[in-house]
């Protein structure tokens, strides 16, 4: 499993902040902006690395 929080201050002067994190040990924080929008792209590829992947997401049950 695999989880994305981002959290978006209510002013929009105010940085946004962002945690991405899964079970195979995958934990990654951002300030900002561009630190968060290049955590969401981190967040999306992270499948197609994580030994764990072919596990959760997507199997079917027999």
């Amino acid at each position: 499993m695999r989880w994305l929080q981002i959290v978006a201050p209510p002013s929009f002067s105010a940085a946004p902040s962002a945690r991405s994190w899964c079970r195979c040990g995958y934990d990654r924080t951002a300030q900002g902006r561009a630190g968060v929008l290049a955590l969401i792209e981190a967040h999306t590829h992270h499948p197609e690395h994580c030994p764990q992947s072919h596990h959760a997401e997507g199997s079917k049950a027999a």
